[in-house]
């Protein structure tokens, strides 16, 4: 499926569990010495970019303006959150070139559609750059999907700034494979694995809902892709470090929606909580009303990103009321308001605004920020790959639509405060979510009427 957007002037804290996550993330730093310090040292932030050493791209050269290819997934299981990237990408385009663009020339975006497969990302991405000629490579959203995708774009010394895919296996291998190209955003795996734990203690510590409990068990259920893997076995480590028991363990496919067996298992067992992580809004809106008819009694049922969509919501109805869902990075609407884009995507769909789009409209805005910082686009077309990462690693923080987006030596966004991107926790209530956790920062208290 190939999409192309070209340019159209008329269309156009919680202050304890920061200082943890910040730590969490300078721990979880790949070990390669400092990069920084590195690239300072060998003078990479100069602009003397030799032929050979010259990112990839082109974006077509001449007079045409920065060319952004964003690739996603516009159809398959999750298109209706492809649907809002778009939406949100298209949105930042349009605010940035009313803005007189990018070293004054209209920003362009060229779609591509990952169909949330790898080996379709892959394609797609090579296609953005072998055919398309784009500049630099944006989007993403399956962990999977974006593994594939550095590969193609680290051959090919492109650009990248992956948007939404969380696992830490692409920084792993950002780093184990010197990928200096690429950077990813999102938080990983840990902060929603932090996140978890540490909303849990604060559930048992203040009695909210059915808790505290006794026993702490909890019930794991896991989508089969590197993001729920990777969240689900990080969770143990938490879940240990507190003290709370893993009565079960279970995978589940991307595109499952019949998990009565599944439930009639886990609630034999009875559990404390049911805890769930799923990408797929068909498979969390069933799971969801599933659970509420399976026969659980006092046991509360946590969803890992998948809630957040307003599809899943609605596949489950009535039996979403009460289930608490979490972003490891989320729309921060102080921060939308400031930059006019609550405003400018209010005026173009009556949709809310989802976390997906938020990061996607952030996606194309760093983009075009890192970018800008080059004395034009022909400098930054014909830069090394040492001087775009010594540009984005020297840059100032960014104010997006998930925090302030600055990246660290290992080309990981910095994450686990409100300085920079807080895990965000969800009551579900007729359909709306509410920000509940942390509490330092939440919109509305939960309410425990529902329990």
């Amino acid at each position: 499926m190939v999409l192309v957007e070209h340019t159209s002037m008329e269309s156009k804290k919680n202050p304890d569990s920061g200082r943890k996550m910040s730590n969490e993330s300078t721990k979880n730093k790949t070990n390669i010495g400092s990069r920084r310090n590195f690239l300072r040292a060998t003078g990479a932030g100069l602009a003397m970019a030799s032929v050979a050493g010259c990112m990839g791209g082109g974006g077509g050269g001449g007079d045409s303006g920065l060319t952004i290819g964003f690739y996603g997934p516009f159809s398959g299981p999750a298109s209706n959150i492809g649907e809002q990237k778009q939406m949100a990408a298209e949105m930042s385009r349009d605010m940035i070139n009313e803005a007189d663009g990018v070293h004054g020339q209209d920003v362009e975006l060229v779609f591509g559609d990952s169909e949330s497969q790898p080996s379709a990302g892959r394609n797609e991405v090579n296609r953005l750059i072998q055919q398309e000629n784009v500049d630099v490579i944006g989007g993403g959203f399956h962990s999977d999907v974006a593994l594939a995708t550095v590969e193609v774009t680290g051959r090919q010394d492109t650009p990248q700034i992956i948007d939404e895919a969380v696992s830490n296996a692409i920084v792993t291998k950002i780093n184990e494979q010197e990928l200096w190209n690429v950077f990813k955003t999102t938080p990983p795996s840990e902060a929603y694995a932090v996140g978890w734990r540490q909303l849990l203690e604060q559930f048992q510590q203040n009695e909210t809902g059915y808790f505290p409990y006794e026993d702490r068990t909890i019930a794991l259920i896991g989508e089969d892709t590197s993001y729920g893997l990777s969240i689900m076995d990080l969770m143990e480590t938490e879940l240990d470090e507190i003290g709370w028991e893993i009565i079960s363990q279970d995978e589940v496919s991307l595109d499952a929606t019949d998990f009565t067996s599944l439930l009639s298992r886990i609630q034999s067992n009875d559990p404390d909580v049911v805890w769930a992580v799923q990408t797929s809004s068909s498979g969390a809106g069933n799971l969801t009303r599933q659970f509420s008819e399976a026969g659980f009694e006092e046991t509360h049922f946590f969803h890992n990103y998948g809630l957040t969509i307003s599809d899943a919501r609605e596949t489950a109805g009535e039996a979403a009321n009460g289930a608490v869902t979490m972003l490891n990075a989320g729309r921060v609407d102080s921060l939308l308001e400031e930059q006019g884009a609550l405003e400018a995507w209010n005026e173009r769909t009556d949709m809310d605004m989802t976390g997906s789009a938020a990061l996607s409209y952030q996606n194309i805005k760093v983009i075009a920020e890192y970018a800008s910082a080059f004395e034009s686009l022909e400098a930054f077309r014909s830069a090394s790959v040492e001087e775009w990462e010594s540009t984005v690693l020297e840059h100032d923080p960014i104010p997006g639509g998930s925090g302030y987006i600055s990246y660290q030596d290992n080309h990981q966004a910095a994450w686990g405060s409100t300085d920079s991107q807080s895990a965000l926790g969800y009551q579900v209530l007729d359909q709306e979510l509410n920000l509940v956790w942390p509490s330092e920062i939440a919109t509305t208290e939960l309410d425990t009427s529902v329990y």
